[in-house]
């Protein structure tokens, strides 16, 4: 791999990984939402999630392909992963 391709496929890497936590992110405010007696906000946290779980289907194709261009394979797994959604608190104001 010459110079040029490795800067590519890190240039890729880091813009995957952002997208991969960006993703993580609104998924996670979108569970938040979920707490919410409004039914509106509470539909649309549905959709977002379910626009998430495509939007990380193709991630991981990405990753994939990644890899193969770096030589190396990323470990995918298809266990579930438990995760803990913690609520986030206002913070009161100092003033």
């Amino acid at each position: 791999m010459t110079a040029k391709e490795a800067q590519l496929t890190e240039l890729l890497s880091l813009s995957t990984r952002t997208l991969t936590h960006l993703t993580a992110a609104i998924t996670a405010m979108s569970f938040e939402l979920l707490n919410t007696q409004d039914s509106a906000v509470n539909a649309t946290a549905h959709k977002m999630i379910e626009r998430m779980l495509a939007i990380n289907s193709e991630l991981d194709q990405q990753w994939q392909l990644l890899g193969q261009l770096a030589g190396t394979q990323p470990e995918l797994s298809n266990s579930l992963e438990q995760v803990v959604l913690q609520s986030l608190e206002p913070v009161a104001d100092e003033h």
